[in-house]
């Protein structure tokens, strides 16, 4: 069985888990005021393409919606809980409109996945007569 996404996707979740539990972590005042939302926007869309990439790679794209769905659900859920475990965090908070921005991320690698995602043509050859 192939592996690589799942354990990229693996890898990229605990990344993103430890990151949110630094404590006091903000962006340098060089940066927009709100552009803690383009990152979670970026991190939940690259965690959604490592979650496609992975059901495309195990073969497990058979119904595209129930996959999406189950992608959105997913990430909404890990969204969920990386908003409540950073308010345990000090200098952390918890905000909705981070939830918001992670929704938009996965919502958008869904749509950009769907525009390029092709179902795979198998090759079948002609019989000789």
């Amino acid at each position: 069985m192939k592996m690589g996404f799942r354990i990229a996707l693996i890898l990229w979740t605990i990344l993103m888990l430890t990151l949110s539990s630094l404590p006091d972590f903000h962006a340098p005042d060089l940066f927009p005021k709100y552009s803690d939302k383009i990152v979670h926007l970026i991190e939940y869309g690259i965690w959604a393409t490592l979650f496609l990439l992975m059901l495309k790679q195990e073969d497990r794209l058979n119904n595209l919606l129930g996959a999406f769905v189950a992608v959105l659900l997913f990430g909404g859920i890990l969204g969920v809980f990386d908003e409540v475990h950073q308010s345990f965090i000090s200098g952390r908070s918890m905000d909705i409109y981070d939830f918001f921005a992670d929704i938009i991320g996965i919502t958008a690698a869904i749509i950009v996945f769907r525009i390029f995602y092709r179902k795979p043509r198998y090759y079948v050859p002609e019989r000789k007569k």
